[in-house]
């Protein structure tokens, strides 16, 4: 079995994510088993896999492992409700559609909250003593079962949490302390009779060394092991006890200098597995030939390199697209910008907007979308609305089906700093959609043939994303634009994506 590591699949999710989504669809595809390895506790895991068409058997998480509810189903639609809570007779309930508060004459002893995007099915219940105070929450899961109790202290914190199996048992205690600057944290994990043992653990990490090498266990010891997210993934991959094949996939840039992959100081975040525990890994991934080329170099050369650097786009385009009707301009958003992407500081959305100041002032009717979630949001709503764009730049938020979007879209535009390799600039070449971006560390020149299927802007330059905008929404230009863009997606389709894996993992 091919696991890749990751620590959760959340409704809102990272390039880091939907890399991976679209690799589990890649491998079903090509008949090769592999598997998405989340650790966090998440009661909607259920519902997000659905929402992201992530099959049963391609995820497996490390709560629903030891609550043996790997394979389970929802109870059925919409439950259980309130009335499943079988609340005392002399309780009211003041009904909401997001949460049902419930009083004991008048006071507040339970508010009920319901998950989202249902009607009236259960997800938490807030417990208050007679003082106001919240001193439980119980957690059910999107499948219809208890999963989880929260116990707090009068000041708020979090003491100890239970998670159960459907049947109510106990199956996790968590304890929680002060340290001694008196922070609040995980002090001890209690793993209830596994195997007929009560086993201890310090940390989330040691639990999911034990859990991944739980996994290896039932497949011989003959796993393969990739994490794709820095931190927690890597290093309890790189702690497991078991022997298994390891690789690291890198996705970002690897240096602190988004600018210098060579001679800057290497990203803490990759210190572990690129030096102090390199000998423990098979082999790193990464998305593009420069990142391996420039990982070499900063390693001290092609001698010095202990371990394969393969290269693997971390993007894929389905045959299906790849073989799709191409649309004309004349079935598109006259004039439609595109951003797609987290908004974030690195990702410089304001830059985009900057510079479509420019673009309206020579293509009038330009309007620009931007698709998104992130802590710029605010920022950008004010930068919008201070430029007096609120009439043709729109805030969209996450959507994740962009098909139609690309297809509806004449241009697209990244202006982030740095990247290992921009999934919608791929994703929106292989719709057809000429792109502008930065020439930046990386993917973006690997993608983007200046002139041909978009441009290359220099960092940093507004006014070149301006010109670019400007030169891509050209009538007489795009369909040409388009058709290259289109054809220069060969290298992300997924027979040619899959072969690199093969190549890259020894398949």
């Amino acid at each position: 079995m091919i696991y890749f590591i990751n620590e959760y699949l959340m409704a809102l999710n990272s390039g880091i994510e939907h890399a991976e989504i679209k690799r589990l669809k890649l491998f079903k595809h090509q008949g090769t088993a592999a598997k998405l390895v989340t650790r966090n506790f998440d009661q909607m895991l259920y519902a997000n896999k659905q929402r992201f068409g992530v099959e049963d058997d391609q995820i497996v998480n490390m709560y629903d492992f030891f609550q043996g509810v790997v394979d389970r189903k929802p109870v059925g639609k919409n439950e259980p409700k309130i009335e499943s809570l079988h609340l005392a007779d002399e309780y009211n309930v003041d009904p909401g559609a997001d949460v049902s508060h419930v009083y004991d004459g008048d006071q507040l002893v339970m508010d009920v909250h319901f998950a989202p995007g249902t009607v009236g099915q259960l997800f938490s219940v807030d417990s208050f003593d007679r003082y106001g105070k919240k001193i439980q929450t119980s957690l059910w899961d999107f499948r219809g079962f208890k999963s989880r109790d929260q116990f707090f202290s009068d000041s708020g914190e979090l003491i100890s949490q239970v998670t159960y199996n459907p049947a109510g048992e106990r199956v996790i205690e968590e304890y929680f302390n002060h340290d001694q600057d008196g922070n609040n944290f995980l002090s001890l994990i209690q793993l209830m009779d596994y195997h007929d043992q009560d086993l201890f653990f310090n940390s989330y990490d040691e639990l999911f060394t034990f859990f991944l090498d739980e996994l290896n266990r039932a497949d011989g010891e003959h796993a393969t092991f990739i994490a794709d997210r820095p931190g927690s993934a890597y290093d309890t991959m790189l702690s497991m006890a078991t022997p298994a094949r390891r690789f690291v996939s890198l996705p970002t840039t690897h240096t602190v200098d988004a600018k210098d992959q060579v001679y800057a100081n290497l990203s803490g975040i990759y210190a572990n597995p690129l030096v102090n525990h390199i000998d423990k890994i098979n082999g790193i991934i990464v998305a593009t030939k420069a990142q391996k080329n420039d990982l070499t170099l900063w390693m001290g050369g092609a001698d010095k390199v202990k371990v394969p650097i393969s290269v693997v786009p971390f993007s894929v385009v389905s045959d299906e697209q790849i073989r799709a009707k191409r649309v004309p301009l004349t079935d598109r958003k006259h004039h439609q910008v595109i951003v797609v992407g987290r908004l974030t500081k690195e990702r410089h959305t304001e830059d985009v907007v900057k510079a479509f100041i420019g673009v309206k002032q020579q293509v009038p009717d330009a309007t620009l979308a931007i698709y998104g979630y992130g802590d710029q949001e605010a920022a950008l709503k004010e930068q919008i609305k201070t430029a007096d764009l609120t009439d043709s730049v729109q805030l969209m938020g996450y959507v994740p089906a962009l098909e139609s979007v690309y297809n509806n879209a004449q241009v697209y535009v990244n202006a982030t700093e740095s990247d290992s390799e921009p999934l919608a600039l791929a994703e929106a070449l292989a719709h057809g959609v000429p792109s502008v971006a930065y020439n930046v560390h990386y993917g973006t020149a690997e993608l983007i043939h200046d002139g041909r299927n978009g441009y290359l802007v220099a960092d940093g330059d507004v006014n070149g994303l301006a010109r670019g905008m400007v030169r891509g929404l050209q009538d007489s230009n795009w369909s040409q634009l388009s058709q290259h863009a289109y054809d220069s997606v060969r290298a992300q389709a997924e027979t040619n994506v899959f072969a690199r894996w093969k190549q890259a993992l020894k398949l």
